[in-house]
């Protein structure tokens, strides 16, 4: 059922008269989007480098596959969701972003390179973890200042331009963690890639200016109190389009994000390759084509979104759609230059939902709970792809193991099985398309 303003007309804050800057906030925007991307950067490299170096890990602690996914996955998304909810409430409280972008950064950043000294398992889901807790802070963060800075139908565009920095720190970053990996140890490569997070953090927090709230729809909310996470929830959830929005983020992480964790390992078992090879082909693959999604998804979303909202959820729909058989073509073939081929395409088409899907929360909540919508929406996203579908994923391969007697036909068999997520998020995805135009606020 459709929400009407009277719905909020107890709990929203009073609006004022948006006030005046002492910036030229259009200009400075685009800085903006630069310096997230940036961080974005550092923080998908920091998040995603175990994945070429968890073979060599295993190799060195003695690890199974359901650790190793522990540890790449859960114990990364486990403290990131526990601290994510409580930044979100603090920001539609009214809290500073900047500061909390800085200071999150510089703790991922340390952690990361903590990783590096680590004597046993232990230590290093110790490590995870709090990588875990610093990158929990910037999704809600830049999320709401990116809506405060451009109009709705801008957002999902200047998302996937700030998004660029996933996909890039697959093509730059993987390839140089895997040479240092490969020559000087995956404990070297740790350190090497959490350094440069305190000199972003330090930037971050001298120059980016924090926007008044709903500064560039030209209406400014004073917020006095976040609302209530429990009252927020039950709020948005009478969106149909929220409920399958988060439905599918959940499920197309679960094959996306599962899939990218246990590739490389996969890769380097069945090909026989070491980690500077795979972080160079692997993040060549991933990151051309990724980058190519994560700007274009966004400008085709506001493109056809602005002609008709049901296309920023009807176009994942499709993605997720045609990812499947060449995800599947790509685990089952043993031809080497062909798997490669068929991974350009889900490679390209995973994470095109993610500016749409994060641009349009911003739009189906009021704006005293949109940093918890949208951090709703990358807690089902993480609590699955990176908390869930890494141990799952790792359970399969070592009982598939079991049985084959093969640890790379263990692994292959496990990643078909997680394919079956990518029809059902299209599912989803195709649902909430029939009811976002009715349940938009603006």
């Amino acid at each position: 059922m459709a929400l009407s303003s009277e719905d909020f007309a107890v709990d929203s804050p009073p609006a004022a008269a948006p006030p005046s800057v002492d910036f030229d906030w259009r200009s400075h925007r685009k800085y903006v989007v630069f310096i997230f991307a940036v961080a974005f950067f550092l923080n998908s490299l920091d998040r995603n480098i175990m994945n070429i170096l968890q073979q060599s890990i295993k190799d060195e602690f003695h690890l199974m596959d359901w650790q190793l996914g522990l540890m790449t996955g859960f114990a990364f998304a486990a403290f990131y969701n526990i601290i994510g909810i409580p930044t979100a409430r603090f920001i539609d409280g009214g809290a500073v972003r900047r500061n909390i972008i800085a200071g999150g950064l510089a703790l991922w950043s340390v952690a990361t390179a903590l990783c590096g000294i680590t004597q046993n398992f232990w230590q290093l889901l110790l490590c995870r973890a709090s990588i875990g807790v610093g990158e929990g802070t910037f999704g809600p963060s830049t999320i709401t200042m990116t809506s405060d800075y451009f109009s709705p139908t801008g957002r999902a565009k200047a998302m996937g331009t700030y998004l660029l920095g996933l996909p890039l720190a697959a093509l730059i970053g993987l390839p140089l963690g895997g040479w240092v990996a490969t020559h000087y140890g995956w404990r070297a490569a740790l350190m090497l890639v959490g350094a440069p997070g305190l000199i972003v953090a330090l930037i971050v927090r001298l120059t980016v200016r924090e926007p008044p709230r709903g500064l560039a729809e030209g209406k400014v909310v004073t917020v006095e109190a976040p609302i209530p996470v429990r009252q927020v929830f039950a709020i948005v959830t009478r969106k149909k389009t929220v409920v399958h929005l988060l439905a599918a983020a959940a499920l197309s992480s679960f094959s996306t994000v599962g899939g990218a964790v246990w590739f490389p390992a996969f890769l380097q078992r069945d090909f026989h390759l070491d980690a500077e090879q795979v972080g160079a082909t692997w993040g060549i693959v991933v990151g051309l084509t990724g980058a190519l999604c994560a700007f274009g998804g966004g400008w085709i979303a506001d493109k056809y979104g602005a002609r008709n909202p049901k296309y920023y959820m009807s176009l994942p729909a499709l993605a997720m759609a045609i990812s499947l058989p060449f995800y599947l073509v790509a685990t089952i073939t043993g031809n080497y230059w062909l798997c490669f081929a068929c991974l350009i395409v889900p490679s390209a088409l995973n994470n095109s939902w993610i500016p749409a899907g994060i641009a349009v929360t911003q739009r189906l909540a009021p704006m005293a709970m949109r940093a918890l919508l949208g951090m709703f929406v990358t807690m089902a996203a993480n609590l699955i792809g990176h908390g869930i579908a890494p141990p799952v994923i790792g359970g399969l391969s070592d009982a598939f193991t079991l049985y084959l007697g093969n640890d790379t036909e263990g692994l292959r068999w496990a990643l078909i099985v997680s394919a079956i997520f990518y029809p059902w998020a299209a599912l989803h995805f195709w649902l909430a398309s029939r009811s976002i135009a009715a349940e938009l606020e603006d």
